[in-house]
């Protein structure tokens, strides 16, 4: 087969979209949604009822004493705001006591407390034990980057977990040991694949490669991914980006290419599908024996596969 360059490919893929004899419109990774949960909880009975909220200190009626008045009705209205917030009988007496008191009593009680919630905090902070990656998190992280990085088209492999899936919780100090692991497991991922794809090609004629769909066996060994006629055409692609680019570059080079079709089929199921049924068959006629096997077009996804892909398929709908 004669070595294609990107423009090649450019070419190739337009041609395979604007052709006239129209394909099923089926997805490129099946993506059984499953319906959404609802949440029917009422969070009404932990909610204050204000409707008989006192809301303000009542005027105080015009007598010969108006400072002690006034006084009374700071004080009634304490109680009654402390009762309606549930307060324990102690805690309302507090709140008497701290109406009544001068405002610069006031001023010295309220930073007081202050002073005393800072060091209550700091000792829960410091008495918070390390966290450590469980074993079914562990289990999450080698999983979920395998399943989403083979996953549909909508976003490159290389950065289909980064900031998007692993990376959700890192904004929390705590779970930066997991976010670790999390990149760990991705690195693991791609140099796996790479692997892969390099073993491959190894041999100098073309017919002694892998076929695509003994590749497509290697890339979900030990997964619960389940090898598709879709995912052998991604993992078609990947290859044809290995075999034009074998060095570093790559990944990068294979991250172009994704954003082009994403761009130019305009998220259109139909004209994505034409264009990896090309890659797909540039692959079977360029590596292995075509007739030594058969694609697994009866293949069903798996659970797990599906919602990944759910997930995925949300996001790259956000990022469009």
């Amino acid at each position: 087969m004669p070595h294609q360059s990107d423009l090649d490919v450019d070419a190739q893929l337009a041609a395979a979209m604007a052709a006239e004899s129209p394909l099923p419109p089926t997805p490129l990774g099946r993506n059984p949604l499953k319906r959404p949960r609802t949440n029917d909880d009422d969070d009404s009975q932990n909610e204050d009822d204000d409707g008989d909220l006192p809301t303000s200190i009542a005027p105080s009626r015009p007598s010969g004493d108006a400072t002690a008045n006034a006084n009374r009705n700071v004080l009634v209205f304490a109680k009654q705001f402390a009762t309606h917030k549930r307060l324990r009988p102690t805690q309302i007496s507090e709140v008497e006591t701290f109406a009544a008191d001068p405002i610069a009593t006031r001023q010295i009680k309220m930073y007081t407390v202050m002073l005393a919630i800072e060091g209550c905090l700091e000792a829960m902070r410091t008495a918070t034990a390390d966290f450590k990656v469980s074993a079914s998190l562990n289990l999450f992280f080698a999983e979920e980057p395998t399943t989403a990085c083979i996953g549909d088209i909508g976003i490159s492999p290389t950065r289909r977990i980064q900031g998007q899936h692993s990376h959700q919780n890192s904004d929390v100090h705590r779970f930066q040991l997991g976010d670790r692991q999390a990149e760990y497991q991705l690195t693991q991922v791609r140099s796996e694949f790479k692997k892969n794809l390099v073993a491959s090609v190894k041999d100098a004629d073309p017919k002694k490669h892998k076929n695509i769909f003994a590749l497509g066996q290697h890339f979900v060994r030990d997964t619960d991914t389940t090898l598709t006629t879709p995912l052998c055409a991604r993992i078609a692609l990947m290859r044809k980006y290995y075999t034009l680019y074998p060095g570093d570059i790559f990944w990068d080079k294979l991250d172009i290419r994704l954003a082009w079709m994403r761009e130019n089929s305009k998220g259109d199921a139909a004209k994505q599908t034409k264009m990896f049924k090309v890659i797909l068959n540039d692959d079977r006629d360029a590596h292995g024996i075509r007739t030594d096997y058969m694609m697994p077009d009866d293949a069903v996804v798996d659970e797990w596969q599906a919602e990944v892909d759910t997930v995925v398929d949300h996001d790259n709908t956000a990022l469009a």
